[in-house]
């Protein structure tokens, strides 16, 4: 029988043309690629790639079982979900991902309302950047993703549900000499010659502040990259630095911080991910209800304290 898994990575390898290509996109060793194409040229009985130096190109053989491949994924998982929408209750696992902050702050609560619900329902936590999350979702590995908006994907095949939309807030030590104005908002351009804590380079985020920086006229003394929340508060704090974060991060850990709205305003929105084909299976719907209801109560927490 064919391994759904292995005519992704088939899939992927004939988009991408390298091992090495395929390998970064599926967040994979080039010899686990190499391995999986093996097994499944094993499976069904002939030669799937001929090779061309580093190149790889999919054989007749080959581009036929890739372009049978997105039927087949698709038409398994909606049996899958067929099946499993006869279930009277909530159970089995699910493999979710979420962005770091979002793991710091929002998931701990919609995990445990989960767990008291349903006490048959095992839900698995990777955090991942949401283009990451992107492509483990549509290989399979991963069931539900929370993801942002804040750069273009794919949509094909997977179905979206608006989470909230998050507005970004400055956040800086009360006893920060910058900017020297006092107002309700913090207007970037003050911030300038200000010591700025992004998220690690190669995140999404950590693009977008660079982008809101260069917009209000000035390239960000980054000081600090950190994926880490707690980190990143930690750092703003002591004054070290000041950071652009979203409004869900406020709370507890963030009430003797100054945090202040941006001006221009700045906002994201925040998404859930599933496969179209198993968005209505019952765990999943059960995911996203308590995603979405802590995300609502996060939310109403945040503005109000």
């Amino acid at each position: 029988m064919l391994d759904l898994h292995r005519l992704h990575v088939l899939a992927t390898l004939a988009a991408e043309g390298t091992m090495t290509a395929a390998a970064a996109r599926l967040h994979m060793t080039t010899s686990a690629v190499s391995q999986h194409v093996a097994q499944l040229e094993r499976e069904v009985k002939v030669p799937l790639l001929v090779r061309h130096g580093r190149r790889v190109v999919l054989n007749e053989a080959g581009l036929a079982l890739v372009g049978h491949y997105p039927s087949i994924a698709e038409a398994v998982e909606e049996a899958e979900a067929h099946v499993r929408s006869f279930q009277v209750d909530v159970h089995g696992t699910i493999a979710l991902s979420a962005f770091p902050s979002f793991c710091s702050t929002v998931l701990p609560d919609a995990l445990m309302r989960l767990r008291r619900a349903y006490p048959d329902l095992h839900v698995t936590v990777r955090d991942m950047e949401p283009i990451e999350s992107i492509d483990h979702l549509c290989s399979g590995q991963i069931d539900v993703a929370v993801i942002d908006d804040l750069h273009p994907m794919s949509a094909e095949g997977i179905s979206l549900t608006v989470l909230a939309r998050d507005e970004v807030v400055l956040l800086q030590a009360p006893s920060r000499d910058i900017p020297t104005s006092i107002s309700a908002t913090a207007r970037l351009r003050d911030y300038a010659d200000a010591p700025w804590i992004l998220d690690t380079e190669a995140s999404a985020f950590a693009r977008h502040v660079r982008s809101l920086c260069r917009a209000a006229g000035f390239e960000p003394k980054v000081v600090a990259n950190c994926s880490n929340l707690v980190a990143s508060l930690g750092l703003v704090r002591a004054g070290f630095g000041v950071a652009l974060m979203s409004e869900l991060n406020l709370g507890a850990a963030t009430r003797d911080l100054d945090a202040r709205p941006v001006d221009p305003p700045c906002s994201r929105t925040i998404l859930v991910a599933t496969r179209v084909a198993a968005g209505q299976a019952p765990s999943v719907q059960a995911v996203i209800r308590a995603l979405q209801r802590t995300t609502r109560v996060r939310q109403h927490s945040a503005s109000s304290g």
